[in-house]
């Protein structure tokens, strides 16, 4: 028997329990049973101590899959990959061949492993050990990771640049602030000029600097310190800033798109896999990461379980298009929610590459704007004054 410790929410509180249970797909099932809502549920004592990136991650199922597709057994597979593998990924294939050999079922044996696989990950491999299909299966898992690879590094090069300008543009102010203007500052005073609105915004500006900077870091450390660990620890007020994240006009389309996608990908993947709708819709919904976003798939899971159609129950919630909307209905009555949950998810990754590329578009220009700005802010604050004394001379 093997310990887990399970975080779930009842009455909007995350609640902590120790689960005993032979493997994780148990414990799963042992929750599922009390009702409770699973937030997250890992092995007290893991085993493994192999960690590997995205990348090869990817690597690995890529591998696995193109050797079963070649024909050969899960067996003759790892010792392969073993072999000829990076050291990490043949460390992993070790321990997975290991796993099996002490009468692990194959979702046991990578549940077992530090691959950082969700719920539905798994509950995939399951599938595909029962029905033979586990090549496409794992070329499935890996196609996915690949596409969250992508999205990460879309995120990351559409808030890069401006990052990059805005902390160019303050560390050009704070210089300015602390080199430049005690210079000007020291000047104005001897001088006993009277001075513009916008050089005395300036000075006021330095002077509160220069006697509350200290304050100023300490608030701000202890400020972002307390707010990740309320993040982490309060679920009300996880649920509360991920609602502000989808008010915010960029993170809530990249976030929608981005959670929807994948979603109705793993949904579909689900479904293809022969899982029942509920228990599709269950796995499928416990990869959205976005709080708000999740109690709304909570909803849904509800009004399925009161009889109410598919379509209905998504646009109950009133968050997807009415295209999707419109799919879905039509799913449902040809048969081929599968099928078409594939192209909704489609759907939601050409919009997310749409909206990223118009971001990146208008980005440029607004970032030169707020340059400017800053650049004449600081010119007028410091150079009106000397204009009015060589005129006033």
């Amino acid at each position: 028997m093997r310990s887990y410790e399970l975080y779930y929410l009842k009455n909007q509180q995350k609640l902590k329990k120790i689960i005993k249970a032979k493997n994780l797909n148990t414990a799963q099932t042992m929750a599922l049973k009390q009702n409770l809502q699973i937030i997250s549920l890992k092995d007290l004592k893991k085993q493994s101590r192999i960690k590997i990136s995205d990348t090869l991650f990817c690597a690995f199922f890529k591998e696995f899959a193109l050797l079963l597709n070649a024909g050969l057994s899960i067996k003759e597979a790892l010792n392969l990959m073993s072999e000829n593998s990076s050291k990490h990924l043949k460390d992993a294939a070790k321990e997975l061949s290991a796993n099996l050999n002490s009468g692990q079922s194959l979702s046991v044996a990578f549940g077992n492993l530090a691959l950082n696989l969700n719920l539905s990950e798994l509950s995939l491999i399951k599938m595909g050990e029962k029905t033979g299909n586990l090549a496409h299966i794992f070329s499935q898992i890996a196609e996915l990771r690949t596409k969250l690879i992508l999205n990460k590094k879309r995120f990351k090069k559409a808030i890069h640049y401006p990052c990059l300008v805005f902390l160019a543009l303050f560390g050009a102010f704070l210089f300015l602030m602390f080199f430049v203007v005690p210079e000007f500052l020291d000047i104005f005073e001897s001088l006993g000029a009277n001075l513009p609105l916008m050089t005395q915004i300036l000075l006021n500006i330095y002077v509160f600097l220069s006697e509350n900077y200290l304050s100023l870091i300490c608030v701000f450390v202890g400020f972002l310190s307390g707010f990740i660990v309320i993040y982490k620890k309060s679920v009300k007020f996880a649920f509360w800033v991920d609602l502000m994240l989808l008010k915010f006009p960029f993170f809530s389309h990249f976030i929608l798109y981005h959670q929807n996608y994948y979603f109705f990908m793993i949904f579909s993947l689900l479904l293809q896999s022969g899982n029942a709708l509920s228990q599709a819709f269950h796995l499928a919904s416990s990869s959205v990461e976005n709080k708000f976003l999740k109690e709304k798939f909570k909803q849904i899971e509800l009004s399925l379980g009161q009889g109410l159609e598919l379509s209905l129950a998504f646009k109950k919630v009133g968050i997807f298009d009415e295209l999707v909307i419109s799919l879905l209905h039509s799913a449902m009555k040809s048969g081929t929610l599968d099928l078409l949950s594939a192209k909704i998810a489609h759907f939601y990754e050409e919009k997310q590459e749409d909206f990223i590329e118009i971001f990146l578009k208008f980005l440029e220009p607004l970032m030169t704007l707020l340059v400017g700005i800053l650049v004449l802010f600081l010119a007028l604050g410091i150079f009106l004054p000397m204009w009015e004394l060589s005129s006033g001379v």
